[in-house]
């Protein structure tokens, strides 16, 4: 499971998309970038839906139902992936929480 938050007293914050970021497809790849930066994140589908899904309101817990629910097939896989990819978009600096 994803921390939230280091105080247990303190309600986790939803992860939600640091303004200005744009998801395009540019040679069949899945890159995040800012217009106004030279910074560009390579993101595979499942962290480009996950981006997508980190809206402020969403919990990681939100979003592993939602795609649980969306995908029920890989749903044993869910929570791993979910996990990575907020961790993952967390330390690209794309997320803010």
């Amino acid at each position: 499971m994803v921390p939230e938050t280091d105080d247990p007293e303190t309600p986790p914050r939803p992860p939600s998309r640091r303004d200005g970021y744009r998801i395009e497809a540019i040679d069949g790849e899945l890159l995040l970038h800012h217009p106004g930066e030279t910074k560009v994140v390579y993101c595979n589908e499942t962290a480009a839906l996950v981006w997508h899904l980190c809206d402020g309101r969403r919990t990681p817990r939100d979003i592993m139902d939602l795609l649980a629910a969306v995908f029920p097939d890989v749903a044993a896989d869910v929570a791993h992936d979910v996990t990575a990819a907020i961790e993952q978009l967390r330390s690209s600096d794309v997320l803010t929480s």
